[in-house]
């Protein structure tokens, strides 16, 4: 089967998940948070840095499930949320951080107004965009849960609310924690609006989309291979320590330079 959705079980047929979210404490104060029972494709990872005046939280998951609500306890000052860019699986929850919402201006109006047609099941989806999922090698169909987050949830009724960004970003903007700071990386490529933080004192990069271990997406409809690989050449730059990308796990340098240089075909 082509990576994609979930095989298998129908709604109505959905178990309960004991937890919706995953963790993992990384260096230098950095919680990774993702959705165990989403597809493959859509499992993001959201990060919450902390920092001594304000916390950072990057993307927002599939709000599936309230992602406020599960962060309540590691959260004890206010929240800065950037988006890395506005695909369904990174704002799902932005709504809930409506407070101090950034992100990159060319995506903004997508977070105000999410498509209507984004569901938890590729059923729902236009066959317009299914048809461009398939181009991208993705399969399309089925469910984009395998679990429930409790008995009561009505996936048929989900939908992502839509947001007013607070702040729109933009190439070398910061993003000030008190002790910490990171700047704004402007790499449009997987989509127009797709933005890297970076802090140059530890060599952390949050990646999003841009760069992940995994294959990185050039061939959605607003993407840009050529800008890709534009943002690609000037990554390649850096001189990371960690690299926390949109999907799967955390990589170091060495890691960072293979998957620049695979995509670049050096």
């Amino acid at each position: 089967m082509l990576p994609g959705s979930i095989p298998g079980p129908t709604f109505d047929r959905l178990p309960t998940a004991d937890n919706w979210f995953a963790i993992e404490w990384l260096p230098l104060g950095v919680l990774r948070i993702w959705e165990p029972h989403v597809s493959r494709l859509l499992r993001a990872n959201m990060f919450l840095v902390r920092g001594r005046d304000r916390d950072l939280l990057v993307d927002a998951g599939m709000g599936v499930c309230s992602l406020r609500r599960f962060l309540d306890p590691f959260i004890d000052k206010p929240v800065v949320h950037v988006l890395s860019h506005a695909h369904v699986d990174h704002i799902g929850s932005a709504h809930e951080f409506a407070e101090d919402l950034r992100m990159h201006a060319a995506e903004a109006e997508v977070m105000r107004n999410p498509p209507a047609d984004l569901q938890l099941s590729f059923d729902g989806y236009s066959e317009k965009r299914k048809e461009d999922l398939r181009k991208s090698g993705f399969d399309v169909s089925g469910a984009l849960i395998a679990a429930s987050p409790s008995p009561s949830f009505q996936p048929e009724t989900w939908r992502i609310p839509g947001v007013e960004p607070t702040a729109l970003l933009a190439e070398g903007d910061a993003v000030d924690l008190g002790d910490r700071s990171f700047q704004v990386l402007h790499t449009p490529g997987h989509s127009p609006g797709s933005i890297c933080l970076w802090e140059a004192e530890t060599g952390v990069l949050l990646g999003g989309d841009t760069i992940y271990d995994g294959l990185l997406i050039d061939t959605l409809p607003d993407s840009d291979p050529a800008a890709y690989a534009v943002s690609m050449r000037r990554l390649k730059q850096l001189n990371v320590s960690a690299v926390h990308g949109g999907h799967r796990e955390s990589f170091g340098p060495a890691k960072y330079q293979f998957l620049i240089d695979q995509y670049l075909g050096i």
